[in-house]
């Protein structure tokens, strides 16, 4: 190595060093950077979900923040259509987000899964518009919401609206059927949807989508013991009806209201084995919709007080990604993009470099 190469290689990573926090720096020394740059082990399909909603709730750019996560290489990405945002007032439909989000992942060349229902992604799950909630009594925690059939049909013509408008985007390849419609959380206040209406849902996207896109069901594992009935049948459920299955894992969330957390025990692992090989017998295609990878600390929008939380850091994101792809997943999406870019926008790159380091290995 030449001394001039040798100063260029130091310049560089003083410079890296210097754009880290003080309390990351150790962080990242040793096995910990070592891991980083040879241990990584990633699937064929690496992507991430992102929501405009959320760069509300962190008083961040979305259009800014997605050109960031977008030039990160992620291969796939998924889409929020959100009701309160498209249809706000009733039968008058605004795109401008979402067509910009398409057109933008689009030029980077990321192919596109897109939600649509009334559920999606990040609190509360249910975005329903001010004139549905003016309506209906929206807030029912004991039965399915859509029994009253007057919310259920209005869903169905916002998923019908949604579908006509995008459907031919040329790298949207995937549509999502609601979000974990059948589980009951307390993100929800209870709420859920029933099997059959979720099945008028999906017979009417899989008529009106384009002959290559296909449809995908979420679903996911209840912490720490893996044992809920609920869990089994939410996740046949979704292989009835679906042509590809999501599972979410979490692996340290509050537990109830302590301090404490809980996390995954062996039989998490065992079940989140035998999903993937059931969804090879079913010929469906294995994802995990949302892999853990930004803090989930008790009664937190968005933990964004302290620059570090113990429920998820980067070295734990990089070690589930490894485990997942170790399962034989073959779609691993992680969650928490936006809280990334929030990061590095406060001079904490850690995240943002972690990420690189996954996509690249």
């Amino acid at each position: 190595m030449t001394r001039r190469r040798f100063t260029q290689l130091t310049m560089a990573a003083l410079g890296f060093f210097t754009s880290l926090s003080a309390d990351h720096v150790q962080a990242i020394s040793g096995s910990k950077l070592s891991l980083g740059l040879t241990g990584l082990r990633r699937p064929t399909n690496l992507g991430t979900t992102f929501s405009q909603l959320q760069c509300h709730y962190m008083g961040l750019d979305y259009r800014e923040t997605f050109r960031a996560i977008c030039s990160l290489g992620f291969n796939r990405i998924r889409l929020c259509s959100y009701w309160h945002e498209i249809e706000p007032v009733e039968n008058e439909f605004d795109f401008t987000a979402l067509d910009w989000l398409l057109d933008e992942s689009h030029r980077h060349g990321i192919e596109v899964v897109l939600t649509v229902g009334m559920k999606a992604p990040r609190w509360p799950e249910f975005h329903f518009p001010d004139w549905l909630h003016a309506r209906h009594d929206t807030s029912t925690n004991q039965a399915a919401v859509d029994l009253n059939p007057a919310i259920g049909d209005r869903a169905l013509n916002f998923t019908q609206a949604v579908v006509n408008h995008v459907r031919n985007a040329p790298n949207l390849n995937y549509w999502q059927i609601e979000n974990e419609p059948f589980t009951r959380l307390e993100i929800t206040a209870g709420r859920y949807l029933s099997y059959e209406f979720v099945q008028r849902e999906t017979a009417l996207v899989r008529s009106l989508a384009a002959p290559n896109q296909k449809l995908v069901m979420t679903t996911a594992i209840s912490l720490p013991a893996a044992d809920l009935a609920e869990d089994d049948r939410a996740f046949q459920e979704s292989i009835n009806l679906a042509d590809a299955v999501g599972i979410n894992v979490y692996t340290k969330v509050p537990a109830g209201g302590s301090l404490s957390y809980l996390q995954p025990q062996p039989p998490f692992w065992q079940k989140l084995k035998e999903w993937q090989t059931n969804l090879a017998y079913y010929k469906k295609e294995d994802w995990i919709a949302e892999a853990q990878a930004e803090p989930w600390e008790l009664n937190q929008l968005v933990a964004m007080a302290k620059a570090e939380y113990p429920s998820s850091t980067p070295i734990r994101t990089s070690k589930l990604v490894n485990s997942l792809t170790d399962l034989g997943y073959g779609t691993v999406m992680l969650w928490g993009c936006e809280y990334w870019y929030w990061q590095k926008k406060n001079n904490r790159n850690l995240w943002w470099w972690t990420m690189q380091q996954i996509i690249e290995a």
